[in-house]
């Protein structure tokens, strides 16, 4: 049996799809953010205000006049069941196999990998922020590439030398085009925000499933694309209290959203965007920060998946915990941390630090990172600059 496969492919096909599975791919978060465990409901500031909350464009100094975000890019990688050291065993394994005679030795290999799963993620964004007096206003670039490949075994797999399982990709990206307005209201508690965020999004999905033996990441364009057109909100709100407090809350994707992915081989599935709402407290002075956010219905993503081996639709369901602190000078450097833990279980927790630069308050240059284990981990950067 001659394979196709390189296994030495597996991981750059894997990223390169979370990049390019449509013309622009990203996820939306920024490297301050990121760093603090990914909170912003009441930390952002007036510029990432679109990737958070839309209320936080009207948050920010009577003496602002413009920012500019250009750009953040960010890659995030999880294999949480060592799915690329299974495969590669794996096809090392088919590629020698002279079946039906080594039968046995395949059907070990292929127990080796039943269920394993690895996710892939990539982003940029790009924002330009007009703040005044009365409202304030940004243009916002962003988007998120989310991928994942599982394989897809089934027991007794081997039936007169032929391989039923197969190895799948699904990718899914989004890109957002939109503007944020936002407007401060003062009360007797202080002062309140309210921001929206409406947008026009371009939704493209890629399923690429083959067979064990035919699997091969060089023929990535034979994969199944589609695309899908649609508009959405996001709505946000937040409250400055005494004593550097904030509370907050946000709703993203407003609108309901599904789009089917292309059948291939057998497989297939939908992508869902449905509404989340996030809210956050938050404790600030002019040398630390300190925040927590909290999802309080689930993210659904994948589901209706059409497999061989039966991938439930609540496997990569999300509803996140996030804590974040920042210290140091605005007008020089800054250091930060943070943690996040999916309160429904389907992610390890991760821990998140960075590191900012912002001479004078002018530039800012930005860098956080992340990591839950040898097999997950993530890097953003972002520059923007303010005045």
């Amino acid at each position: 049996m001659k394979i196709q496969f390189s296994k030495s492919l597996l991981l750059p096909f894997t990223l390169g799809i979370a990049a390019t599975s449509c013309q622009l791919s990203a996820t939306e978060f920024d490297a301050r953010s990121y760093a603090m465990g990914g909170v912003g409901v009441t930390t952002a500031d007036y510029v990432t205000a679109s990737f958070h909350n839309p209320a936080m464009a009207a948050k920010h100094d009577v003496r602002d006049d413009f920012g500019l975000l250009a750009p953040v890019i960010g890659l995030q990688v999880d294999d949480p069941d060592d799915l690329y050291h299974d495969a590669s065993n794996l096809y090392d394994v088919v590629s020698n196999a002279n079946l039906p005679d080594d039968a046995a030795a395949v059907e070990a290999a292929l127990a080796k990998i039943v269920g394993d799963k690895a996710y892939a993620e990539a982003g940029f964004g790009f924002v330009v922020s007009v703040p005044t007096r009365y409202y304030s206003t940004n243009v916002f670039l962003k988007g998120y590439a989310d991928s994942f490949i599982f394989s897809d075994v089934i027991a007794d797999d081997i039936n007169n030398g032929v391989i039923d399982s197969k190895m799948s990709v699904y990718a899914i990206s989004v890109v957002e085009f939109g503007m944020t307005f936002a407007r401060k209201f003062d009360t007797r508690y202080g002062g309140m925000h309210i921001g929206i965020s409406p947008k026009y999004n371009i939704i493209s999905t890629y399923n690429y499933s083959q067979t064990i033996n035919t699997f091969d990441p060089g023929k990535y364009k034979d994969g199944a694309t589609s695309d899908k057109k649609g508009f959405n909100l996001d709505l946000g709100m937040e409250v400055g209290l005494q004593h550097g407090l904030s509370v907050g809350a946000v709703v993203k994707n407003l609108i309901p959203q599904e789009v089917d992915l292309k059948p291939m081989s057998g497989s297939s599935a939908s992508y869902n965007l449905n509404p989340i709402v996030t809210t956050g407290l938050s404790w600030s002075s002019d040398y630390a920060t300190l925040a927590v956010d909290v999802d309080v219905n689930a993210k659904k993503r994948y589901k209706n998946i059409n497999s061989l081996s039966g991938v439930q639709d609540d496997f990569d369901d999300t509803q996140m915990l996030r804590i974040g602190g920042e210290i140091g000078l605005q007008s020089a450097m800054q250091l930060r941390a943070g943690y996040v833990k999916d309160l429904q279980g389907n992610k390890k927790q991760v821990f998140t630090a960075g590191i900012g630069f912002s001479p004078f308050n002018v530039f800012h240059l930005d860098v956080g990172a992340s990591y839950g284990g040898s097999n997950k981990f993530g890097l953003v950067a972002q520059t923007m600059v303010w005045f």
